[in-house]
């Protein structure tokens, strides 16, 4: 691949992870929504099915960010070996790599999968355990 193509690939990637992270966020707020207003009064068989499905869900996204995380660190070993041939990068394959593999990109990806889980573990919290108050809407 040269690296255009791997530039290329990267940008891809980064649109697809944004594309996902918004599914994420939405299929999250869909559950919340649902709880608040009708699933809080539904019997535990019911809740324990869609908390099935929505795991379901939510494993099939995190797995797509995973494998997107792959892409990158192939495109970026590439990048590695275009410049170890001894071919010059540009500067946008040189701010790729700084980018890519700095300890910014790791805690970004820390602070993201801690994210990502609470939002699991409070819906779950939320399905099983919220109860409507009284007097409210």
């Amino acid at each position: 691949m040269s690296e255009y193509e791997i530039l290329d690939l990267l940008a891809s990637i980064a649109a697809d992870q944004t594309a996902v992270i918004a599914q994420l966020v939405s299929l999250h707020l869909a559950m919340v929504v649902g709880i608040y207003y009708f699933l809080h009064r539904s019997g535990l068989a019911m809740k324990i099915a869609l908390f099935v499905l929505y795991t379901l869900g939510f494993a099939m996204l995190v797995g797509m960010m995973a494998n997107q995380s792959q892409l990158i660190v192939g495109a970026r070993q590439d990048l590695f070996a275009i410049a170890e041939s001894g071919a010059r990068l540009s500067s946008m394959g040189n701010a790729m790599m700084a980018q890519t593999g700095g300890v910014l990109t790791s805690w970004v990806s820390l602070v993201a999968n801690i994210a990502i889980f609470s939002l699991w573990i409070g819906t779950a919290a939320f399905l099983f355990f919220w109860k409507r108050p009284e007097g409210g809407p």
